[in-house]
């Protein structure tokens, strides 16, 4: 007479073989093959001081991360080498994320790097991909403030726009330091994000995938940095577009203080799509004033580039719907343009600077000017 026990395990059997049989058929997985789930996203962060949270250096999975916490896998040092041209990009993740298949440093920070390394032979090019999901222009500024600087960049561009419209903007009760929304939490991560692997057996990483879905919801990156889903704003307010354009000049006049150039990009999505994102109340009002804001924040960027001698305003777009891949996000096809076009904006500014490192030291000296180290 069969246990219960031996029935266990017998539907456990039943389970897998089918299991290994559909995906083997549906997602072309080798059917004695390894599945392993990715990492949630919270074990890849960690809290900081004054830029609320920074990505943990050395990460694998979703949010891969090089030995100083920045995304890819391409190591950078503190110190910028001599002769070299480094370039600091900040953004959220729709600067930080990458193509998967293409490898860990597909981002378009990534693919800058190469197409400028092509265009500029002699002369070594770094472009360190500072976005990170879920920062806002308060974040990047701080980041900028207490990290970056000490990179010693040449550039410095900016991706910003739709973290500051989507979780502080819309949010109800603003307030110009972000309070209203932004939260400092205890960066402890429960038992259920913790349950182990076992990636040869995939019935358990199904039922553990459920598991963590169901229970461990609020471990999700942007639980641990607000309290969403949050009360939707009624209306525009101007003082949230002003805000943001504070902390952005701030950050220009920062990299300009420490020999940095500063460049603004407009920001790009899949404007015709008119997608409202998460944990917003879904309102044809709110889809407007979304987008109003998101408008509002790019000819901000417009009016400090103007305001600011020495800094920069480039546009990329517009990009066609296949460039994104769920409307703000940029696809493979979408990095590889964007790289493109950031490239092809700047090569006015790295021609003189380029000059400049390949001239031969006797060239660049000026007994009445300092030097700045190169």
């Amino acid at each position: 007479m069969l246990s219960l026990l031996d029935v266990f395990l017998g539907t456990l059997l039943v389970v897998e073989i089918g299991l290994r049989g559909y995906r083997s058929v549906r997602d072309r997985e080798r059917f004695w093959g390894l599945w392993k789930m990715p990492s949630p996203s919270s074990l890849s962060f960690e809290s900081h001081p004054y830029a609320l949270y920074v990505k943990k250096p050395h990460n694998t999975g979703l949010y891969p991360s090089n030995n100083l916490g920045y995304a890819g896998t391409r190591d950078v040092a503190h110190e910028r080498a001599p002769g070299s041209i480094r370039i600091y990009c900040v953004g959220g993740s729709t600067t930080e994320s990458h193509d998967p298949a293409q490898g860990s440093n597909a981002s378009w920070p990534g693919k800058l790097q190469e197409l400028l390394a092509q265009q500029f032979p002699g002369i070594m090019i770094e472009c360190i991909n500072a976005g990170t999901a879920g920062y806002t222009s308060a974040e990047s500024l701080s980041e900028f403030l207490f990290r970056g600087i000490d990179l010693q960049p040449d550039l410095v561009l900016v991706y910003h726009n739709v973290n500051d419209a989507w979780t502080c903007q819309m949010v109800d009760g603003f307030t110009s330091d972000y309070s209203h929304a932004r939260r400092h939490k205890p960066w402890k991560v429960g038992w259920v994000n913790r349950l182990p692997q076992l990636p040869r057996c995939w019935s358990y990483q199904l039922i553990r995938d459920w598991v963590m879905r169901r229970f461990g919801k609020a471990n999700a990156l942007i639980y641990w940095i607000s309290d969403p889903p949050w009360k939707t704003v009624r209306a525009f307010d101007p003082r949230a577009v002003e805000a943001f354009e504070r902390n952005l000049a701030n950050l220009v006049y920062a990299a300009k203080a420490w020999s940095c150039i500063p460049v603004l990009i407009k920001w790009e999505c899949d404007w015709a799509a008119r997608r409202l994102p998460n944990y917003l109340e879904h309102t044809r009002q709110a889809a407007d004033i979304y987008f109003e804001f998101l408008h509002a924040n790019n000819e901000a960027l417009r009016r400090i580039a103007a305001r600011i001698e020495g800094c920069h305003y480039v546009e990329v777009g517009p990009f066609a719907q296949e460039d994104f891949a769920d409307t703000i996000h940029f696809s493979p096809s979408g990095l590889e343009a964007m790289a493109r076009r950031v490239a092809e904006r700047l090569r006015p500014i790295l021609d003189p600077l380029a000059a400049q490192r390949l001239a031969p030291a006797s060239q660049l000296a000026d007994p009445e000017q300092p030097q700045r180290t190169t």
